[in-house]
């Protein structure tokens, strides 16, 4: 057996697995692209986290230092014929170099044209078919059988998952492998699916006229009737982990789980489950879109904070906001302990579910009154009343209406003075509260804490909790945060004496600390600190004065640019903060080489207790090598503090090879080289 399961492009996920074996046992590849791209996928961009290049690299090495696979993905079910200009297949030809170069297996495909594109342009890699493609028939899978070759993948239809005659008479026609996507909870022949994931694509695509924009308006409706008619919960075509074996037995191992948008946790959950082969608990745990509500706290960093400035851009009124995150909490349970023999006695071997499904066969419905139930309590009507009213709100336009004139009124209660949602705040988390939004913009202030408020508040009933405490605001306030303030909120909560390390990994307070700051307010502290900044707006800082002074001193020859490097280093290693921060990594090389003047070449190498440099190449002690190359102008501005080293690599002006792990352990120590700049030309005679 094996298992593809969802990136989000968090490293602790590697950690759960390397500290329990066998949940890796049958893990074969990780799936995953980044927000935006060439076709979208069929997942919005702002249900997805944000990740320069250089951490997704990063991320598919350490899955193959693991022995595991990895697929990107190019599954957007419509290009609006973009496919057909020559800029975005040149930009998707330059992809699959970048997909060879990092040793990725496969790519999932959905378009045809652009499936024989690319194994013509690069057979090294195998493709897979999108479950999007909707593979439902044995002709179907003939034909694609012969444009992806017999070295690739066929994901099939989900809604052919439990005809097993069909499943069978496919399998002993192919030669590919067969994939069948096991955790997704989309509505049996659902009459929206086609224009969701057509709309799921245009919402991830980097040449999108609204930029992403995208009301999930086809979830709502799928909820409502999981909601209203839960039967409809039972007729998804999920495989519990408890029938894999009924699949294998037929010739089929390749099982899928669905889920980028969820955390760690959530990820790690379903592929023990179904490792295990088993789950006797709340398969709402395991499934993915089970239910529309999804606790913040087990997402992968969703951006909604960008949607709602998107919606608003659009024409929504700017409470609409608060519409959508005040859904209450939904506490279906669906219990696997009880399904035991779903699967086993389903009529004509589900054969016959397209012409008998609700007409001549109740079969589902025997087996909703054995394992679902809804607690019979005012937070369930709340629920059913609030997905009603929200589908109506979507229908009747009334997103555009102020909210003073609209004509549906929100079924929830009105919530206690100085609540959101009616779940009271500590003296301490309030007082928080106030403090993170005084560094928030004033045209900002009201939305953010809006925003806050309802997910904490709703994530606090979430977990039966009487109140929001102060550690609770903090992990929602990280989760939500646009990314535009994400270092904010890092410097601000160590200016708070709040350990970062309680409430954030490694690698998200390394990506925080790349980011611009998003406030003034926040920059100018960290100009005063003298850290190096990437500014988002002109200003007279501390970039502007490095840059005067930049135009004051020659380094045209090797002799003004080994005197300056000198300078440079000697500042580097005088800085207090240096030291600390070269065991975890040293030791290690970096070799610069200059691509328009060679004779400025020169390296550096950081053992534990200082940085050392020379010119030219590199000869001393083996250690661990990392190469950059770019022009002179770019190093210059690298030290200068002008340009941050990791845009200019994502911007293909800046590469770097070698080690990618431990480059990224590196980042601490980038800010400190501008530092460095500032005191060495102080020392330069003009």
């Amino acid at each position: 057996m094996r298992i593809s399961l969802p990136a989000n492009w968090k490293f602790d996920l590697f950690n759960l697995i390397e500290q329990e074996p066998s949940s890796r046992r049958y893990l074969h590849d990780l799936y995953g692209a980044n927000d935006f791209g060439i076709t979208g996928t069929g997942r919005p961009f702002f249900l997805m986290p944000k990740k320069k290049k250089l951490e997704m690299e990063t991320y598919i090495n350490r899955v193959h230092e693991m022995k595991l696979k990895f697929t990107w993905l190019w599954n957007g079910m419509c290009l609006g014929y973009h496919k057909f200009n020559s800029e975005l297949q040149t930009t998707a030809l330059k992809e699959l170099d970048w997909l060879e170069d990092l040793g990725v297996e496969y790519l999932t495909v959905t378009d045809p044209y652009l499936a024989e594109i690319a194994r013509t342009y690069n057979p090294k890699i195998k493709l897979k078919t999108s479950v999007i493609g909707e593979l439902n028939s044995l002709s179907r899978a003939l034909e694609w059988q012969d444009i992806i070759g017999p070295e690739g993948v066929l994901t099939l239809s989900i809604m052919i998952n439990r005809n097993l005659p069909l499943l069978k008479e496919i399998r002993n026609a192919v030669k590919c492998d067969i994939e069948l996507l096991a955790s997704d909870c989309c509505l049996y022949d659902c009459p929206f699916r086609f224009f969701h994931y057509n709309e799921c694509s245009h919402a991830g695509q980097t040449y999108d006229l609204l930029e992403g924009y995208y009301n999930d308006w086809a979830t709502m409706a799928c909820q409502n009737q999981k909601v209203f008619d839960p039967e409809q919960i039972i007729k998804c075509r999920w495989i519990q982990p408890s029938d894999l074996e009924n699949y294998i037995a037929i010739g089929i191992d390749y099982f899928k789980i669905s889920g980028r948008r969820f955390g760690t946790d959530w990820i790690y959950r379903s592929l023990k489950a179904y490792s295990d082969k088993a789950y006797d608990g709340d398969l709402g745990r395991v499934f993915d879109a089970y239910s529309f509500v999804v606790d913040p706290l087990e997402t992968s960093g969703a951006q909604f904070s960008e949607f709602a400035v998107m919606q608003e851009k659009m024409g929504a009124d700017p409470d609409d906001l608060n519409t959508i995150l005040t859904v209450p909490t939904f506490n279906a349970t669906l219990e696997g302990n009880k399904l035991k023999s779903f699967i086993q006695n389903l009529p004509f071997q589900g054969a016959r579910c397209t012409e008998n499904c609700g007409v001549s066969c109740n079969y589902c419905n025997e087996f909703l009154k054995k394992a679902y139930s809804v607690p019979i309590d005012e937070a369930s009507e709340s629920y059913k009343n609030y997905m009603k009213f929200l589908y109506d709100h979507l229908n009747t336009h009334e997103m555009f209406v102020p909210k003073e004139k609209r004509k549906l009124k929100s079924p929830f209660k009105k919530a206690e003075e100085n609540t959101f949602t009616g779940i009271s705040w500590n003296v301490e988390a309030q007082k928080f509260l106030e403090d993170i939004i005084l560094i928030i913009p004033d045209e900002m202030k009201q939305a953010a804490k809006k925003g806050i408020g309802f997910t904490v508040e709703r994530t606090a009933g979430q977990k039966g909790l009487s109140s929001v405490d102060k550690d609770l605001l903090i992990l929602i306030t990280i989760q939500v945060v646009p990314q535009p303030f994400k270092h904010d909120i890092l410097d601000f909560l160590i200016e708070k004496n709040i350990d970062p390390t309680h409430f954030m990994s490694n690698d998200d307070i390394n990506y925080a600390k790349s980011l611009p700051y998003g406030t003034e307010i926040m920059a100018q502290k960290a100009r005063f600190r003298g850290e190096f900044i990437v500014e988002t707006k002109n200003s007279d800082s501390l970039q502007q004065i490095q840059k005067a002074a930049e135009k004051k001193i020659k380094l045209d020859t090797k002799q003004e640019w080994e005197s300056y490097l000198t300078s440079l280093l000697n500042a580097y290693n005088n800085l207090t903060e240096v030291k600390p921060l070269l065991p975890p990594i040293a030791p290690l090389i970096f070799q610069y080489i200059i691509t328009d003047k060679p004779e400025m070449n020169y390296w550096q190498f950081f053992d534990n207790t200082q940085v050392k440099w020379g010119m030219g190449e590199y000869s001393g002690p083996t250690a661990p090598k990392i190469i950059h190359k770019a022009n002179f102008e770019i190093i210059k501005k690298v030290y200068a503090g002008e340009a941050d080293p990791i845009q200019e690599t994502m911007a293909k002006r800046y590469a770097v090879e070698g080690d990618m792990t431990k480059l990224m352990a590196c980042v601490p120590l980038l800010p400190l080289f501008s530092k460095a700049h500032v005191k060495a030309i102080q020392k330069i005679k003009i």
